[in-house]
C-alpha cells in the first residue's frame, strides 16, 4: 500500500512483532523484506490471494501470489472475508469497463497485485502501479522473467502524503489523461488522512477522461472509533460521504456505495453477486454505524 514514508529500523522491528520470529528467522532474512507497515499489508494481501488460488472453487487465480507474498506475507495472510470479494469485484469492474473502452488501469496503492500478469483477455490494457518505493524494491526483482498478460506495465514509486507528487510521477511514466481509465484503490482510503484523500480525489478527477471509473473499498466514519490497526498500520481515513466527495472534489458523476453485507460470494458458481435487497450505504444509513463500503463512481 502507498501511504507512510519509508523508515528503516523501527518499522522492521514492528513487522517482526507482527509476523512472529518464525517468519523472520534466519531463513526469511535471506529474502528481502519491505520497510513499512503499509507495504507489508500488501504482502499480506498477496498471501490471501494465494490461499484463494489454492481452493478448488476459487473465484480467481494468481500464480504469482506465493512469490509476491514472500515468507513474511505468507506467515500472516490478510482476511479472506474481505480479500476474496474485493479482488473479484475489482476484476469484474475492470473487465466491464474494458468492454466499454477503458484502456488504462491505475492501481493506487498497488502493493503486490499481479493483475498485469494474471488477467487474460485485456490485450490493449496499459497498467500503472502506484505505491511506495520499498514495495517496488522488493517486488520488481521477483517479477524478473515473468510474461505480461497486458500491453504494458509501469511501476510508479511515490507517496500519497506529498500532495500532487504521485500524479506528476504517473504522468511522467506515460499515463495519458485523454484515455478512459479504470482506477482501483483497494485497501488504501482507510490509511489516508482526510487531506490526502481529498488530494487523491482531486488529482484522479483531473486525470480522468470521460468514461473513466473508480472502485475502492472504505469504511464509514464510525470505524475510526474502533481504532483498527492492521500489522501496525492504523485506520485514519473514513467517511459516510464518499460518493458525494468524489462528485464535489473529483468532478465525477454517477456513483454508488455498496454496503459490504450486500456482496455475496457464490462458491458454487465461482462468482460474486450483489444482493440488491440491501439499500445503498448512504450517509444517513452509515451515520453512527460501522459499515464496510464498496464504492464505485464514473466520469460522465
Amino acid at each position: 500500500m502507498l501511504h507512510a514514508g519509508s523508515r528503516r529500523g523501527p518499522v522492521r522491528a514492528a513487522l517482526a512483532m507482527c509476523v512472529g520470529s518464525s517468519a523472520l528467522g534466519s531463513g526469511a532474512l535471506n529474502e528481502r523484506s519491505v520497510e513499512t507497515a503499509h507495504s507489508f499489508t500488501g504482502r499480506m494481501c498477496a498471501a490471501s490471494r494465494l490461499e484463494e488460488t489454492r481452493r478448488p472453487d476459487s473465484l480467481f487465480s494468481d500464480p504469482l501470489a506465493y512469490t509476491l507474498a514472500g515468507k513474511e506475507g505468507r506467515a500472516q495472510p490478510m482476511g479472506g472475508w474481505i480479500m476474496v470479494p474485493r479482488t473479484r469485484f475489482g476484476d469484474d469492474f475492470l473487465r466491464d469497463h474494458y468492454t466499454r473502452g477503458a484502456r488504462q488501469l491505475v492501481l493506487l496503492g498497488a502493493g503486490f497485485d499481479a493483475r498485469a500478469y494474471r488477467m487474460s483477455g485485456l490485450p490493449e490494457l496499459r497498467v500503472y502501479e502506484v505505491d511506495q518505493k520499498t514495495t517496488f524494491e522488493v517486488k520488481e526483482p521477483l517479477l524478473t522473467g515473468e510474461s505480461l498478460a497486458v500491453a504494458s506495465r509501469a511501476a510508479v514509486a511515490t507517496e500519497f502524503t506529498r500532495p500532487g507528487e504521485w500524479a506528476a510521477a504517473l504522468l511522467a511514466s506515460g499515463f495519458d489523461p485523454a484515455v478512459p481509465t479504470v482506477w482501483l484503490a483497494e485497501g488504501l482510503l482507510m490509511y489516508l488522512s482526510a487531506a490526502d484523500a481529498a488530494d487523491l480525489m482531486k488529482q484522479v478527477g483531473q486525470l480522468s477522461a470521460r468514461g473513466s471509473a473508480v472502485f475502492h473499498d472504505a469504511v464509514s466514519a464510525e470505524y475510526l472509533n474502533a481504532r483498527v490497526s492492521v500489522a501496525g498500520a492504523p485506520f485514519i481515513g473514513a467517511s459516510d460521504e464518499y460518493v458525494n466527495m468524489w462528485r464535489s472534489i473529483g468532478g465525477f458523476g454517477s456513483g454508488y456505495a455498496h454496503d459490504f453485507r450486500a456482496i455475496k460470494v457464490d462458491r458454487a458458481r465461482r462468482r460474486i453477486d450483489v444482493d440488491r435487497r440491501w439499500p445503498e450505504a448512504t450517509a444517513a444509513r452509515c451515520a453512527g454505524q460501522q459499515v464496510v463500503l464498496f464504492v464505485e463512481v464514473e466520469m460522465e
